[in-house]
């Protein structure tokens, strides 16, 4: 019988091992199944990706006559007890979700030489991150359609007790139903977790995602005895939105190390100042800043709270998408091994962050020696990849060690109390019911007045010098504005909390009553 390759259909010996028209390998799975259907009634139609677990293939299911995908792991790594559990762990929590904003599970099962698949609905449409690249910046309306529909199912999968860990526009597919509505579906639970799970990290303690999405918690900034749940997806989640407004992402860098310290210390820029091209969305961009809040006691409680904020105020949002913002976004650098730029890196010795050192030096031996076993070529890339793991601890270590002094101190002497240090802006969030313009911030102490710009609206973060200010808001429904006086400590967060209230407009119940 004849072979022909998936991809280019071209007439090929079966026994290459790559196709000599297009260079699509040609694997043992696709020697067996490629002509025969899978388990009697799956037969491959076109492979649709490879990685590191398996692959992954588009199939017709022969009794239905209906197209699914089958992601399958390869049998060599399903004798590995991780990656077994973790796929068997995908496979199991899939199933606890039953959602139209959340890919579906149909199959599960296991082939005669151990290697397991696992069949999932197929999705006809394109994922977020290609519609973003087709259109460039989505309007503020249209990407809060996409928002909300994605949250609900972030929160059905949350309400399963499970967090996802790679929330990105790769895993926002966007398609149309049987009446033609777009809707969103979010796929790819290959690296989640249930809720519960006391495993932070792989079983490797190797961050599994991608560093471009990666909330804070993903990194270990978590106190101890904490851990991660569902408000990292959020965060994520605030980026991915950063980026339909706007065309990228709020924190690019080129080394896992650099995004660690972008992702722990520095706040977006506001979304006119990343891209001018686009039409200002005031009130959802202040949604959004709080979902990418550092302390994730001041995000969103839940991705459901996440989603009905932006019901909220969906239909007052701008409708013009903006212009594709003409720079370079830096590659994703998830696989890739850390290129460190000698300017960037800061020095920590054994001596100051020694618990840190002692545990990365174990990790580091740890890794070197399972790595010992394995072939030659596979090993480098590995070793360089707990090298770059290696260096951004020691460099996130030395940061915070380091971040208030203007420069190290020498070896042999202390920092002395004359050293001048920055004075850190307290910040202060801006709340108001249902909602206001902050029309003016005063400081109390040298009456200069702060400019927070035009058509400020609630909610809304402003960062300001210690002191003592005025902050007052008006909303265009009620007569008066509301003055309110706050403190701004160094580095500190207050929350301001104003309900407008007018009993004029307050409107009364109908109880039925006929007077």
């Amino acid at each position: 019988m004849p072979f022909f390759c998936i991809h280019c259909k071209s007439e090929i010996d079966s026994r290459y091992k790559a196709c000599p028209h297009c260079g699509e390998a040609i694997t043992d799975f696709l020697r067996r199944y490629l002509e025969t259907p899978l388990d009697g009634k799956y037969q491959l139609i076109a492979r649709l990706g490879v990685g590191g677990m398996g692959e992954v293939y588009k199939v017709l299911h022969t009794h239905l006559n209906a197209i699914r995908v089958i992601k399958l792991m390869r049998s060599n790594i399903a004798s590995d007890a991780g990656a077994h559990e973790r796929f068997l762990r995908e496979a199991r929590l899939a199933t606890k979700i039953q959602h139209p904003n959340v890919a579906a599970l149909f199959d599960f099962s296991t082939l005669d030489d151990g290697a397991h698949y696992m069949v999932w609905e197929y999705i006809e449409g394109i994922n977020l991150h290609e519609l973003i690249a087709q259109r460039g910046p989505l309007s503020a309306r249209y990407g809060a359609k996409l928002a909300v529909q994605a949250l609900m199912g972030l929160d059905a999968i949350h309400r399963a007790g499970i967090v996802h860990r790679d929330i990105s526009p790769e895993n926002l597919m966007i398609t149309r139903d049987d009446e033609g509505a777009e809707r969103v579906k979010i796929i790819d639970l290959g690296i989640a977790k249930s809720a519960a799970s006391d495993d932070n990290k792989t079983k490797t303690g190797i961050f599994v995602g991608k560093w471009k999405y990666c909330s804070p918690e993903h990194l270990g900034m978590l106190t101890s005895g904490e851990r991660i749940d569902g408000r990292a997806d959020l965060y994520s989640f605030g980026i991915v939105m950063y980026e339909m407004l706007t065309g990228v992402p709020p924190f690019m860098a080129d080394t896992p190390h650099a995004y660690l310290m972008k992702h722990a210390s520095e706040r977006p820029k506001p979304l006119t100042e990343v891209n001018p091209g686009i039409v200002a969305a005031p009130q959802l961009e202040a949604l959004i800043f709080r979902a990418l809040e550092k302390d994730r006691s001041k995000r969103y409680a839940t991705a459901r709270e996440f989603a009905q904020e932006i019901e909220r105020i969906a239909a007052s949002l701008p409708d013009t998408p903006g212009a594709p913002l003409p720079v370079t976004v830096a590659a994703e650098v998830t696989h890739e091994a850390t290129r460190v730029a000698a300017e960037a890196v800061t020095v920590v010795s054994i001596e100051e962050n020694a618990p840190a050192a002692q545990a990365v030096q174990k990790t580091l031996d740890r890794v070197v020696a399972e790595e010992s076993a394995q072939p030659a070529k596979k090993r480098a890339p590995w070793l360089l990849y707990a090298a770059a793991i290696v260096v951004a601890v020691l460099v996130a270590g030395g940061w915070m060690l380091t971040r208030e002094r203007p420069a190290p101190p020498r070896p042999a002497a202390p920092m002395k109390a004359s050293v001048t240090l920055p004075v850190a802006q307290g910040r202060v969030a801006v709340n108001a019911f249902p909602w206001a313009n902050i029309t003016s911030v005063r400081n109390l102490e040298n009456g200069a007045t702060v400019n927070v710009g035009a058509n400020l609206v609630t909610p809304a973060p402003l960062d300001l010098a210690p002191g003592r200010y005025e902050i007052t808001l008006a909303n265009p429904n009620f007569p008066k504005p509301i003055s309110r006086t706050v403190d701004v400590a160094s580095g500190g967060d207050v929350t301001l909390y104003v309900t407008f209230s007018d009993p004029a407009l307050a409107s009364v119940p109908d109880f039925g009553v006929a007077e």
